[in-house]
């Protein structure tokens, strides 16, 4: 189980908006205090996309278009994506973080403390 504190500022910022997965790496990184935290981003985001709090998508011209497929392989989709960008997203990663209904009852959760 992971730590919600580690996650909890993605879920909050989600309650009003979708969430660029820049905001995700650097709570991965923040938790891996200076360790190796690639892996750690992967597994924080099968553990998020596996417990239903949030999906990963694109913005499109419609609004949030979410990705298809099981945990893992939209796991490797963002994964390919990162690496495509150098792990520098804010060069234009294709993915974004949506709350689901169950992720917005945690975050505000976690609001109410």
């Amino acid at each position: 189980m992971i730590d919600k504190r580690i996650f909890a500022d993605v879920l909050i910022e989600g309650l009003d908006d979708w969430v660029p997965i820049d905001q995700l790496i650097w709570a991965a990184r923040e938790a891996a205090k200076g360790g190796p935290w690639k892996g750690f981003f992967a597994e924080l985001l099968h553990f998020l996309l596996e417990k239903d709090l949030i999906q990963i998508g694109e913005l499109a011209a419609e609004g949030f278009s979410p990705w298809k497929g099981e945990a893992g392989e939209v796991v490797q989709l963002v994964l390919d994506d990162l690496e495509r960008l150098s792990w520098e997203p804010k060069l234009g990663s294709r993915a974004w973080i949506a709350n689901t209904d169950a992720g917005n009852e945690v975050a505000r959760s976690l609001i109410d403390g």
